[in-house]
């Protein structure tokens, strides 16, 4: 049996790889035919099509010169060159055929013919031209000689008497001025009678008042006004000679160029395209044959089958029926079926398999009974759990946008039917993007986790409902609320919960949200309103300065078309270049020197409004276009340092405010060296000043610190005291310099703990090898309290304003008086002890003396 179906099966094989064979032929051998005459007409089509072009662009060239007033041989000449070129290429087309090929007889005597009758045509121009043009001079000698009696008129009280018979003699002359003027466009029979009889009726009037007009003027004046119209008539009729030559010989040509562009078409064009459907007709005929053989193989094919099927029927047609009937019993649950074997021996063997199946069928019949409870349970399991996954977010396991949006729908429902309210409050971390990017987004997600644990703890909301809407923005649904003031406790609640540290991979971390807080129904009537509303209070807190609660209100809304505004603003001024940097110094009491100015970025808004970054830095930074600002002004800052460096102040020092988005960026440091590079200045004249929102103790954030250190860039961390840094990080980042906070240098004078916390600052500082500079500095009482300190430098109002690029140099140049001054009227503080107070007076002193020995004498002043 097994050889019978096996040489049926090979002989099926053997015909259809035969055929194959014989169809891959036949196809390969049009593909050859195809590419042959592709080959060989393709360029004959071009080239004709080419010619039938070429003969087209020399007749337009040929009528529009000849119908010019003025012929330009140029455009003829350049279209009788290009129809000669495609002749040539034709020719040189059509020789590679055989003679027997070839598509068309030679026709260059046709074109030279064809050139030949354009050139006469353009010569029949001219001539039609050059006797127009003697009419016309013709005419104006016959209407001078006829106006010259005019001329000698008498004249009576400022009139001109002329006879009667000339003025009729000139409007019969200008009958045929506007006649032969028609007829030079139109030559037609019509307006040439017209012209003749307004000649005749010249000469008529003419010959009538002849007598008259001899007396009048002379015979000799009639003699040659008759001679010179006897030349008009004649100048006329060789001009419309000419003309009727010139519309002849165009029709003529026109007649020549449609044969000629005939013959290309149906003699060159034709033949050529005809050969190439000769191809594509060669590849069908070519298919036909392919689809032929394979249609003789594949019946060939289906008897074969035929043949082997009904052999192996009639072999197997009894043990199968068995074999059916055992299987449809096996099937009814009837386990202890069993084949009777016999037959053929592929049919036993499988007789004997069906009854081992049989018995192992019954012996797991009984299993599968004990399994299939365990396998319902496991997918029960399972689809709880792919429910939770759609409704849970796989991060932190709470509640998704999803759920969110169903269960806000429901407690909306629950709220309405009791008319109470339900608050919905919006969280979102603050400064999330620059933990993600310094300590990395591994880092970031167990930071979202343990968010998410704080607030699935917290027992406030045990009863609300939190989730996780994407990012780092969270939800809390709290539908026990009476009272705005209940809204107030839970926003609270939120911020407090959240000054407590969270311990990630054994760091801890402090970090501050911002909520955004809405009620229904006092504010929005469905789910997405809320969201919306939410949304908007908790821009407001941000926009509040972080770290605290805001409440919807409807004026959110004009303060987002306003931040729109700004954004929009801001763009156009990256465009067109608004923004400038002031200079604040930052100065040294001890030495009385400018150390370092502060550059600080302000917006002059086309109205000539100044905005200071506090009102547009953080639009900025959300729509990206601090990125430019920040690279602005670090440009132009350097830039304006190099000319202070070679100029006015040697020892020139710029300090310059860095964004997390310019630190983070991994070509931060090679766009500095660039730029010191550009403009020729030190690395020692520049310093870096961040945040500490901006500094963290990342891998990657000190290693950008360290390099900017070996480069001899200074690093000082700004506006300390106000951030969350821990005392860890002064000691691990590659800091030159803290300045401390105006927050802090307020209430120094004011005999509080002010004092205390700022000499400690400043000790602790010192033992780390780190200079201190004192920010907001706007009072004397300030000052003296600072001057009992060693090695703090001053910036503030007190020392002086944000100052222009054109005003440091002055500054520098009288800032040892100024000072001087200040220290002067800096009041002993009231609260310190006698060697601070002594400290200060020998400072003083010694800045007198300083000031006396730099005096003049009085004989040199």
């Amino acid at each position: 049996m097994a050889w019978r179906v096996a040489i049926g099966f090979a002989a099926v094989g053997l015909t259809v790889i035969v055929t194959n064979i014989s169809t891959q032929q036949s196809a390969r051998e049009a593909r050859e035919k195809v590419r042959e005459l592709l080959v060989q007409h393709e360029p004959l089509v071009r080239a004709t099509e080419s010619l039938a072009a070429a003969v087209s662009m020399y007749e337009r060239a040929v009528i529009d010169q000849s119908e010019t007033s003025t012929i330009a041989q140029q455009p003829v000449k350049a279209a009788a060159q290009r129809m000669t070129e495609a002749a040539a290429d034709y020719q040189e087309a059509a020789s590679r055929f055989s003679e027997d090929d070839r598509p068309a007889p030679a026709f260059a005597g046709e074109l030279n013919d064809f050139l030949k009758s354009g050139d006469d045509l353009l010569r029949t121009s001219v001539t039609r031209r050059s006797r127009m043009r003697d009419y016309w001079a013709r005419f104006e000698t016959l209407e001078t000689s006829l106006n010259a009696p005019q001329a000698n008129a008498v004249r009576f009280a400022g009139a001109v008497f002329a006879s009667e018979k000339l003025m009729d003699l000139s409007r019969t002359l200008s009958s045929v001025r506007e006649q032969v003027s028609a007829a030079a466009s139109l030559s037609s029979p019509r307006s040439l009678q017209l012209i003749i009889a307004s000649e005749n009726a010249f000469r008529a009037r003419l010959q009538q008042h002849s007598a008259e007009l001899a007396t009048l003027h002379g015979q000799a004046w009639l003699d040659q006004v008759k001679d010179n119209f006897n030349s008009v008539v004649a100048g006329r009729r060789a001009a419309f000679a000419s003309i009727e030559t010139f519309n002849e010989q165009s029709v003529t040509f026109r007649d020549h160029a449609a044969e000629i562009s005939g013959m290309v078409v149906t003699k060159l064009v034709e033949p050529a395209r005809r050969a190439l459907a000769d191809a594509d007709q060669l590849a069908v005929q070519a298919s036909d044959r392919a689809d032929h053989r394979l249609g003789w193989a594949s019946g060939i094919a289906m008897l074969l089958l035929i043949g082997i099927a009904v052999v192996t029927v009639t072999g197997v047609t009894a043990p199968v029926r068995r074999l059916t009937d055992a299987t449809r019993r096996l099937a009814g649950g009837a386990v202890r079926t069993r084949v009777v074997r016999g037959g053929v021996p592929e049919l036993d063997t499988l007789a004997e398999a069906f009854n081992q199946m049989a018995e192992q069928l019954q012996q797991a019949q009984n299993a599968v009974r004990v399994h299939q409870l365990e396998l319902e349970a496991r997918v029960d399991e399972r689809t709880r759990e792919l429910n939770h996954l759609a409704h849970h977010d796989p991060l932190t396991d709470l509640p998704n946008r999803r759920h969110l949006l169903a269960h806000l729908d429901e407690a909306i429902d629950r709220a309405r039917l009791r008319n109470g309210r339900l608050a919905l409050l919006f969280i979102d971390l603050d400064n999330f993007k620059t933990i993600n990017d310094s300590m990395g987004h591994a880092f970031g997600d167990r930071v979202l986790q343990a968010v998410s644990e704080r607030l699935r703890m917290n027992s406030l909301f045990s009863r609300s409902f939190s989730a996780r809407l994407g990012g780092d923005e969270f939800t809390v649904v709290c539908e026990e609320v009476d009272q705005l003031g209940d809204v107030e406790r839970l926003s609270r609640s939120v911020l407090e919960e959240f000054q407590r540290s969270l311990s990630v991979h054994g760091r801890e971390l402090r970090i501050s949200v911002s909520v955004g807080a809405c009620i229904f129904p006092d504010h929005a009537s469905d789910s997405h309103a809320l969201l919306r509303a939410a949304d908007s209070a908790l821009f407001r807190a941000k926009a509040s300065g972080r770290n605290c609660w805001s409440l919807y209100a409807p004026q959110l809304l004009e303060a987002a078309s306003s931040r729109f505004k700004v954004e929009q603003s801001l763009r156009r001024a990256v465009e067109q270049g608004e923004f400038e940097l002031l200079y604040q110094p930052e100065v040294c009491f001890e030495t009385l020197e400018t150390h370092t100015v502060e550059a600080l970025l302000r917006w002059r808004q086309p109205d000539g409004n100044v905005v200071s970054p506090a009102d547009f830095f953080e639009v900025a930074e959300q729509t990206g276009l601090i990125a430019d600002i920040s690279d602005w002004a670090l440009r132009t800052a350097i830039q304006t340092a190099a000319v202070w460096h070679s100029g006015p102040w040697p020892k020139a020092r710029v300090a310059v405010n860095i964004s997390s988005q310019q630190l983070m960026s991994a070509s931060f440091v090679s766009r500095l060296q660039s730029l010191l590079k550009q403009y020729q200045l030190p690395a020692q004249c520049l310093e870096i000043e961040l945040t500490e929102n901006v500094l963290q103790t990342g891998a990657n954030t000190i290693a950008t610190l360290k390099r900017l250190r070996e480069l001899g860039i200074s690093i000082a961390l700004d506006d300390f005291g106000t951030g969350y840094s821990s005392l860890t990080s002064l000691e691990r980042l590659p800091l030159t310099r803290v300045k401390i906070d105006r927050s802090l240098v307020t209430t120094i004078d004011t005999g509080g703990r002010s004092s205390a916390i700022m000499r400690s600052i400043i000790g602790l500082c010192h033992s780390l090898g780190l200079q201190v500079t004192a920010e907001g500095v706007e009072r004397p009482a300030q000052l003296g309290v600072l001057l009992n300190d060693r090695g703090v430098q001053v910036q503030g109002y007190l020392v002086s304003r944000p100052i222009n690029a054109a005003t440091v140099p002055v500054f520098i140049d009288q800032a040892r008086a100024h000072l001087e001054q200040l220290m002067i009227g800096a009041p002993a503080p009231v609260h310190e002890n006698e060697s601070n107070t002594t400290r200060l007076r020998t400072l003083r002193a010694s800045t007198a003396r300083g000031s006396r020995s730099a005096r003049p004498p009085a004989d040199e002043k």
